[in-house]
Order: structure tokens, then C-alpha cells, then sequence
């Protein structure tokens, strides 16, 4: 995969173009997070580790009284880090995040290629 280019050749950050529908907003992905927390068995949603393009818009937002979303995207990869309650058992409910994100993806009319979705947290 190339990184986008403006017609000048300047990059443009990852999160900013997507071949699999509109591009991922903090807007959008603060709606899929609101789904992944609203997941039962989920007791928290961590800042997932930065990629390049998406540690370039964290450093735009930084004076800015924004957290910003703690879901990274990355074209259409999206990265998320959960922590369990430890009710349900860890793997089922990072299933259900994954398909809670693919169902909100799709409800905006987005198509993850790869929905990246890791447990730091059981219990």
C-alpha cells in the first residue's frame, strides 16, 4: 500500500483518504466507540498505540482542548485496545466489539479492511 499524495506530492496523514468509503472522521470514530463501549463485558476503551498517519493528527490536535478518539485509523484499518469486566470471557467479547465496529462501520458507510482489536485489560 502507497501513502496518499496531494497533486503537489505532499503526503497526506493515513486517516485521511479510504478506497472502502468516506474517510474516518474523530467524528465517526468517536460513534464507534460510544458502540464498542456500549459492547456488555467492556469496562474500558484504551488509547491504541499510534501509527505514523495517525500520530501526525494527534500532534495537530495537541493544542487543541480535544482528547480526540482513542480508536486509531489508519485508511481503513482501525485499531482499538479494550479492557473486560472479566464476566464473559475475554476472546467473545473482542469478538463482539469486532462486530459491533464492522456494524457501525457499515451503518456509515464505511468497509474496514481489518478491524484490530486487542485485550489489555480482563477483570
Amino acid at each position: 500500500m502507497t501513502d496518499p499524495t496531494t497533486a503537489d506530492g505532499a503526503a497526506l496523514p493515513a486517516d485521511t483518504t479510504d478506497a472502502n468509503g468516506p474517510a474516518w472522521t474523530d467524528d465517526a470514530l468517536l460513534v464507534v466507540e460510544a458502540a464498542v463501549l456500549a459492547v456488555p463485558g467492556v469496562a474500558d476503551l484504551y488509547r491504541a498505540r499510534p501509527t505514523i498517519g495517525s500520530a501526525v493528527a494527534a500532534v495537530r490536535r495537541l493544542g487543541s482542548a480535544e482528547a480526540g478518539p482513542r480508536i486509531v485509523a489508519d485508511g481503513s484499518v482501525l485499531r482499538l485496545v479494550i479492557g473486560t469486566d472479566g464476566a464473559a470471557p475475554a476472546p467473545g467479547v473482542a469478538r463482539a466489539v469486532h462486530d459491533a465496529v464492522l456494524a457501525e462501520a457499515a451503518a456509515s458507510g464505511r468497509t474496514p479492511t481489518r478491524i484490530d482489536v486487542r485485550v489489555a485489560r480482563v477483570g
